[in-house]
């Protein structure tokens, strides 16, 4: 009779491959599922251009604020100043 051979099925180089490809192919998986989208790039950038927008105009109501406070607080003290030169 002839000798039969053994064949090797898979055997632990291909287990190892295996288990190395899944893992990768989970990792490109989560990758590419928290990369964004072109529109929900820009729908986030018209988002941030309104909170901006927003901000320049209650900066702006605030500088005004302050401007008149100190124009009034100017005029105080050139009155203060006048009756004491007055005297």
């Amino acid at each position: 009779m002839a000798e039969e051979k053994r064949v090797v099925k898979g055997g632990f180089r291909a287990t190892l491959a295996l288990v190395i490809s899944l893992v990768a192919l989970a990792l490109s998986i989560m990758a590419y599922n928290r990369t964004t989208t072109e529109s929900e790039l820009k729908a986030q950038i018209r988002d941030l251009q309104g909170k901006m927008e927003k901000m320049k105009q209650e900066t702006s109501v605030m500088v005004d604020k302050v401007r008149q406070e100190t124009a009034k607080t100017l005029e105080k003290l050139g009155q203060v100043m006048k009756k004491n030169s007055s005297r």
